[in-house]
């Protein structure tokens, strides 16, 4: 499998871009220390609309401190009941990590989207408890995608021990959100091994489900906490096949430029655009450089 990044672009007034969705001509943008939702156009990439997630007198600056911050990670885009829905989720990391936000986006152009903050502190609770999750760490969210009948996490490791697929029923997922069902949501758990760069392992970064596969991005970051920030190492692409009577296969090969060098950035979140022939995949990933900005960047997967 072969990944290469064929345009970018710098987005100053996008913080810390942590999840990515195109939906139709729209890209929509969270950064894990903002409070907006951000709305580009698909084909020029220009920001247009802005909205607000969550109430904070922290924001002044742009960014949210890093004691303070939601740390929203994950970002899911579906339709349910004839509704199209955005879906953040905090990572977990801390007990100040755990709000989730589900956005319903209206039918009109004109109107705002409907915003619910949700807490989703005793579901993390629970994974945080669930050895095969957390594999005795910490709980650390950091994408989401969803199929038309699942919803998929993926958990982020560190100390080098394995990444985490968890696989929910996004009907049941959704009638805990809406408190139609009290009981927390069954999930399933698969762990996965990742690559290393000079003996640091990468861990999930996003997710996007389409074609039937579930593509993946991985950074890798010399740090062995799930709270401090490391030396950015690089970044790997991939995807997940999932397998309805065995184990979930790993492909992964690391992003390059058109020139083959490796590119150094720090890739958060992935998004499929379009099939562009029988192996071939264009997509749209948010890259976060832990210093205020975000970059934008198209790339094209080759399967083998």
């Amino acid at each position: 499998m072969q990944v290469t990044f064929v345009r970018q672009k710098l987005l100053p007034n996008v913080p810390s871009g942590s999840g990515l969705e195109v939906i139709g001509n729209k890209v929509f943008i969270i950064g894990d220390d903002s409070l907006l939702l951000y709305q580009l156009q698909a084909d020029t990439w220009e920001l247009i609309k802005t909205y607000p997630l969550l109430k904070t007198e922290h924001f002044a600056t742009g960014r949210i401190p890093k004691p303070l911050k939601p740390d929203l990670e994950c970002l899911a885009s579906f339709t349910f009941h004839n509704n199209t829905y955005l879906l953040a989720f905090g990572s977990g990391s801390t007990s100040g990590r755990t709000m989730g936000y589900l956005v319903q986006l209206a039918h009109s152009p004109e109107a705002p989207p409907v915003v619910q903050a949700i807490s989703l502190e005793l579901l993390y609770q629970a994974l945080q408890a669930d050895i095969a999750v957390t594999a005795g760490g910490t709980l650390n969210l950091e994408a989401a995608a969803t199929s038309p009948d699942h919803l998929y996490l993926l958990q982020r490791s560190v100390n080098n021990g394995p990444d985490a697929l968890l696989t929910f029923s996004l009907p049941e997922f959704m009638a805990y959100l809406q408190h139609l069902n009290s009981n927390l949501p069954h999930y399933t758990v698969a762990r996965l091994q990742l690559p290393q760069i000079n003996n640091n392992k990468a861990g999930f970064s996003g997710a996007s489900f389409f074609d039937k596969k579930l593509f993946i991005t991985a950074s890798v970051e010399n740090t062995i906490d799930a709270y401090l920030d490391g030396e950015v190492l690089g970044s790997f692409v991939g995807y997940i096949q999932i397998n309805p009577n065995s184990e979930p296969t790993l492909y992964t090969a690391r992003l390059t430029d058109k020139a083959g060098r490796f590119y150094l950035g720090k890739v958060e979140s992935i998004s499929i655009v379009q099939k562009k022939d029988a192996n071939q995949y264009q997509a749209l990933a948010i890259t976060d450089n832990d210093h205020g900005q975000s970059e934008l960047l198209e790339f094209v997967l080759t399967l083998p």
